[in-house]
């Protein structure tokens, strides 16, 4: 007898299609998915966009920002303006995970440090703050990589300033070594010291913790949405197979005054939703939602619409509720681990960013992030906001058409 139930079951799973998507192929995607995130993150693997702008242009400096261009685990960028407002909004907005500034108004590069403003500004935005470390680490290498005779000529400097005096024959022998040491990472090999004196940090964004909870608030509220919008949306095939949609068929407006209602039901629902979440993170997380209402409130009903229309869509495109809640759930999961839900968009390799701009997640966290993190007004985020105006509109155009045509066969 067990034996019978278990085959019986086990044809079950076999015959239905959703249970094995969900039980063998979505966990593999996601696997996929958290494993490419979490190898490009690792280690040596983490490839960090470094945007440089060398105002001494000296020789000293060239060295260092050569031997940066040899790492293979940074990709450089031109900051353009030398003033270094260009770089600040790269890092600001997102198109450099870091900046570096050689500063031609401060110690020299190849002094000791620590008797004036260093000359390596770090411009970063706490929110993204573990890849200041990483940088540090790629720096120092660099450094001692490309200026061996710089670092070791200011400890024999500071030596003599402080406890001994060189004779000029020392000098001479200092000199010599000094040019042998040049030559060694010339040729790649690698001699160091400390060099922290010569740093600076500059942040460019709010506080570290206010940017990680305003990013955590549009990416849970966002998945939750698109999750709501479903639940609401499958109504429309549970009418379908309770017989009230014959009834409503019967009367004046017909499907799409059905469709239409539901639509703007789950529009309504998701704003209130998003609406919650928002408030608590600004009256318990410090997220500043008043000081940029009007541009948040733009972009949460772009957002409920955008959810609204995919939810729409996946449910008049499904002939059963089981279906519908089967390929909604896969489509959303896939999409939100893509699209920064569920892992910060700034660990992800440069694939999946770009994969990510086909969610309407993305679109959503770009602009929240823009208002939010960046002081960015609507012309800022006119891109993502436009996505997600678009795709709800035409998810519930196209959900219609697909109810409408479900409807001419009966």
């Amino acid at each position: 007898m067990s034996a019978a139930i278990l085959r019986a079951m086990l044809l079950g799973l076999l015959r239905d299609r959703g249970a094995l998507l969900m039980a063998f192929v979505l966990p593999v995607i996601f696997f996929v998915i958290m494993a490419e995130i979490f190898t490009a993150t690792s280690g040596a693997n983490l490839d960090l966009t470094v945007v440089v702008l060398d105002e001494i242009k000296s020789g000293v400096s060239t060295r260092l920002v050569a031997a940066l261009e040899k790492d293979d685990s940074i990709t450089l960028g031109a900051a353009g303006d030398t003033d270094g407002e260009a770089l600040r909004a790269l890092v600001r907005s997102g198109s450099a995970d870091i900046g570096l500034i050689l500063r031609n108004d401060a110690e020299p590069l190849d002094e000791a440090g620590g008797f004036g403003p260093a000359p390596l500004l770090v411009v970063s935005d706490p929110s993204r703050g573990f890849v200041e470390p990483v940088l540090m680490g790629r720096l120092r290498r660099a450094y001692f990589s490309a200026l061996p005779d710089v670092a070791m000529g200011n400890v024999v400097a500071e030596l003599e300033n402080q406890f001994l005096t060189l004779t000029d024959e020392q000098r001479d022998e200092l000199a010599g070594g000094l040019s042998e040491m040049r030559a060694d990472a010339e040729a790649g090999r690698e001699v160091g010291w400390s060099f922290e004196d010569l740093i600076a940090y500059e942040r460019v964004a709010g506080g570290e913790t206010v940017n990680l909870v305003a990013y955590s608030a549009g990416a849970v509220a966002f998945l939750f949405l698109l999750f709501a919008a479903v639940h609401g949306a499958v109504s429309l095939l549970e009418e379908s197979e309770s017989g009230v949609l014959e009834r409503i068929l019967a009367g004046p407006g017909g499907i799409g005054v059905l469709v239409d209602g539901k639509f703007l039901y789950v529009v309504v629902q998701g704003f209130v939703q998003v609406s919650v979440i928002f408030v608590i993170a600004w009256l318990f997380y410090s997220v500043d939602v008043p000081a940029r209402f009007f541009p948040w409130l733009i972009v949460t009903a772009a957002a409920s619409l955008s959810a609204a229309g995919l939810a729409m869509l996946l449910v008049a495109a499904c002939r059963t509720r089981r279906q519908a809640q089967t390929v909604a759930n896969t489509v959303i999961l896939i999409i939100s681990a893509i699209g920064g839900s569920m892992v910060p968009r700034i660990f992800m390799p440069d694939l999946l960013k770009n994969l990510g701009w086909l969610t309407p997640n993305t679109w959503a966290l770009e602009a929240y992030s823009g208002i939010l993190w960046r002081g960015e007004g609507l012309g800022g985020v006119i891109l993502p906001v436009a996505l997600l105006l678009a795709s709800g509109l035409i998810g519930w155009y196209v959900a219609r058409l697909l109810a409408e045509r479900r409807v001419s066969r009966y």
